[in-house]
Formats: structure tokens, sequence, C-alpha cells
């Protein structure tokens, strides 16, 4: 199979040429070039981390790349700032809609852009002008006068295809546009698209779920790892199979061996349950059922919008599950809030260390014992600070943290030695359940090294872990076994304990990306 096709006919509306955009220790995106023709919907493909993001920015304004040229019309051009790409008539729907839901449809419509004389709004003529529209597209009259969030996801899309043609899109940019509709409601989205494309208008349309690219896209480019790998414009050609095949590559490389080097001596205990989900829900989390045993890696991979970090949440306590029960070693266990969860013996390493998990103003050894202060304090009322330091400098030296010393602020270290001291933080309040969501990302091989030593480490003696990771090579080589999500939902389960070889590696990648992005494996 060949990995380019020639391009159909015709110039291309909008086209990027041998794009470069770098970020400290990561290239976002490589010598990447695609072009997108008028009344196209063009596909863009690939896993969490692809490029697939840095380009929607690139085109939209919000990313400026170090390199490379756009073209609009075959000339080139500017875009600096998400106005220059607005007049450009460029409009990104993002999978997070960014609509004001207090302000009626046609309010959101003109947002920022109201008609009307000597400042006044001219709520009439604005209803005018778009009422024809609104009609085609399936909104009617008492519709156009509700606040946008009385209105369903699908219609809440329509609102914001409708803003990108009331102001002259040329090209709409769809991120995700499916998350969360149910089938008949993507069925409708598919013939606003089809609508678009009658329209003249292009379409660069991200999707992880490729049972929707068959009769509906015309093109479809894959990125892997910041590199352009294939464009393709004859879809039909090309099975959902091959489609993995291109996502993935024959990566099972970097991180997983990374983890294998560090080595594991494998829990030799009673392995019974220490963890079990039951129907636990919370949109977008949906009827989750699971469980986990002492001295097992339990990873869970899944695209980005499916579900994982939101699921690491609801077990956290750090948002209320509305369904379903958590047992804790056979019993069942109220956990509404992290201190309940900490007091279950559950401690959980964000995905969003900046935000999430590191107070950057505060020293190492605050940074580690915040989670439990009763333990460095005398009496369990006054803050002991030698015991604090003390407890801090232990940790440091066991996890080989590597700081000035426990008073220094966090956010002078690096990433791979802030992660430390979060996991650190966790194992203060001595868990015996641990939830890393992301644990290697943004920090360098060797922090990766260490990070994988923490994990084995405290599940031979013991613990036991859920890894959350959009590193299916590091899922490989961590985990016991890896479930995987999708629309919030769990899709399958995978066993990856004692893979053998890289071509062992390859095909679990692709299962698991199979499940992740499609209905069913065939």
């Amino acid at each position: 199979m060949a990995e380019t096709s020639a391009a159909a006919g015709g110039a291309p509306l909008f086209e990027v040429r041998q794009i470069v955009k770098r970020y400290p220790g990561v290239a976002a995106l490589t010598d990447v070039s695609v072009a997108i023709r008028r009344g196209q919907i063009h596909a863009l493909l690939g896993e969490n981390g692809a490029g697939k993001s840095t380009l929607i920015g690139v085109l939209s304004g919000i990313t400026i790349p170090d390199s490379g040229e756009i073209r609009v019309d075959g000339e080139p051009v500017n875009i600096r700032r998400p106005k220059d790409a607005q007049a450009l008539g460029v409009t990104t729907i993002h999978q997070e809609l960014s609509l004001a839901p207090d302000l009626t449809v046609v309010e959101n419509i003109f947002l920022g852009r109201e008609t009307g004389k000597w400042g006044l709004i001219n709520d009439r003529r604005m209803k005018e002008q778009v009422h024809q529209l609104c009609s085609e597209f399936g909104l009617d009259e008492d519709d156009m006068r509700r606040p946008v969030a009385s209105l369903g996801a699908l219609k809440q899309h329509v609102v914001e295809i409708l803003k990108a043609l009331v102001f002259d899109a040329r090209l709409v940019i769809l991120d995700e546009p499916t998350s969360g509709l149910a089938d008949s409601e993507r069925e409708a989205l598919f013939e606003h698209m089809r609508a678009l494309r009658s329209r003249g208008l292009s379409i660069l349309w991200v999707t992880h779920r490729l049972d929707e690219l068959y009769g509906l896209a015309d093109a479809i480019t894959v990125l892997r790892d910041g590199r352009h790998v294939a464009t393709l414009d004859d879809p039909a050609a090309i099975s959902p199979e091959d489609l993995v095949r291109l996502m993935v590559g024959g990566k099972a490389s970097s991180p997983g061996a990374v983890a294998e080097e560090v080595g594991r001596t494998r829990w030799s205990g009673p392995q019974d349950e220490v963890l079990r989900l039951e129907g636990v829900s919370r949109l977008p989390v949906q009827n989750v059922s699971l469980t986990l045993k002492r001295g097992e890696i339990l990873g869970v991979a899944g695209i980005a919008g499916a579900g994982r970090t939101e699921l690491a949440r609801l077990i956290f306590g750090a948002d209320r599950r509305e369904k379903g029960t958590i047992w804790i070693n056979g019993m069942p266990a109220k956990i509404r809030s992290p201190r309940q969860a900490f007091k279950a013996g559950i401690a959980l390493v964000p995905e969003e260390r900046k935000t999430l998990g590191i107070l950057g103003d505060f020293g190492v050894s605050k940074n580690i014992s915040v989670s439990r202060l009763g333990g460095v304090a005398l009496g369990g009322v006054l803050l002991d600070g030698g015991k604090e330091s003390a407890v801090a400098a232990g940790y440091v030296r066991e996890l080989g943290i590597k700081t000035p010393s426990v008073q220094q602020k966090i956010r002078n270290l690096s990433g791979g030695n802030q992660q430390k001291v979060i996991i650190a933080r966790c194992l203060f309040t001595e868990p015996s359940i641990l939830i890393i969501d992301e644990p290697t990302q943004g920090i360098d091989v060797g922090a990766k090294v260490e990070v994988y030593r923490l994990i084995y480490d405290f599940v031979d003696n013991g613990g036991a872990v859920i890894v959350i990771s959009s590193e299916l090579p590091e899922l490989l080589r961590v985990a016991d076994r890896v479930v995987v999500m999708r629309e919030g939902q769990i899709a399958g389960e995978v066993d990856v304990h004692d893979n053998s070889g890289s071509d062992e590696d390859t095909r679990k990648t692709e299962e698991i990306m199979a499940l992740a992005v499609r209905e069913s494996v065939a």
C-alpha cells in the first residue's frame, strides 16, 4: 500500500508547506505539508501527541510556527493571531464548544460582532439575517429565542456552524465534533457537514472514530510523531486496519524499552482484590466496571476525550459519581472527596502537573507533606518544621530527587523531579492504591527510568497501581493488562503481561488502537 497518493485536481484552497513547530524537548511538527481543497471534507488522523492540535493551532492563529509557509488560494499569507485566521475565512469549532450558555442562539451567533446603529444592537435585524440559515439547519423560531444551554449537544454544534456561515467562513475546522452525540445526532451532523461541502466550504475534520470516515471523508491525512505519514485521496481504498497501522507505525519503542530496562520483581504475596468499580458513572464516564488486584499494574488506554482522566477523578473523589459503587478490599467505600480517598488508601498523581500537582511557590518539603499534615505535626496540631524537613529529606534520598535543598521552591525543579516530588507526596499518605495519570509526560529519559522504578517498587511491595498513559509502548511494558476506554465506557481489555518481541508489541498496539477508535475489533 502506498503511503502517499496524488492530489485531486484543482489548486488547494488552504495549504501548509513544511511547517515546523518545536517546544523545549519536543518537536510538535516536523516538515508537515497538507493541502485542503475547496469543497472537500479532509479528515486528519493520528494518535494523541501526533501533532493534530498543533496543526489546528497553526491554521487558527493560536500557534505560530517556527518555519514553513501557509497559502490561501495559492498566495502566501501570515496567520499570527486568531483574528488573522478569521479574516481569511478560518473558523475552528473545538471539541469543547465556546458558546455563552445564557445567551440565545442569535446572540451567540453575533457575539462580539453585533449589528446595529449608534451603539444599539438591532435584535430584529440580526434575527432576520440568520432566520433562513437556522431553518435550513433545523433550528426553529422557538430554538432561536432559547438560551443555548437549554439546547441539546447537536443543536449547539449547529449554532457553532451557523456562526461560521454567517461570517463567510471558507475553511471550517471540526475537532472531534461527534464526541458526546447519540448515533442519530451523529448522522444529522454528518448531513450538516455534507451541506457545508455542497456550499463550497472546506472542512478539516479531526476524528478518532474510523467508522465515521467511510462515505463522508474525501481525503485523509495521517500524522504520526509530528510528521506527515500519508495523504490518501481515496479513503474507500484503505481498510480501518491499515489506517491503524499508519497511525501507530512500528513504534513499540522508546518508552516501553526504557520501562523494560528498569526491571521488575513481581509481588509474590496474595493477589487479593483491592479495588472494584461497579457501574460507576458521571458524564463523560458511563457505567464503568473494573477490578484491581494487589501487586498489579492496570493500564488505562484511550484517545483524548475518552474519559480516562475523568475516571481517575471519580475514583479519587475529586468529582462525585452520580451512579455506581466503589469497593475497597471487599467493602463498599464512601469516597466523595480526596480526603476520604486518602483515608481509604487511594492517592492520585494528576495529569496536569503544573496546575493540579505542584504548589509552585512552596518548597519541596511542603509539597510532600501537604496531603498529610498530621504526619508532620506535634500532637496532631502544630506543624513541626524539623520533622517536615526530615521526612522530605528521606524521600529526596530514596527517590533520587535532585534539589539543592528541601526548601527549594518546586517550580525551580525540572519536570521529572517535580513528578517525583508529587509521587513522594502520594507515598507519604501511605496508600495501598496509586493512580498515576500520564506518569512520564514531559520528562526526559533519565527521569522516566526513576518514575518506572518507583512504580515497580510500589507494586513489588504489595501496592496496586492504575497507570493512565497516551504512550501505548509505555503501557505495553509497564502494565499487566490494559483496559481501553472509548466515549466514557470500557471498550475492551487486552492482556499485555509477558509480551515477547516487537511483533507482539505491534499486534497489541494495533489491538488497543482498534478498540479505542472503532465500534468493534475485526
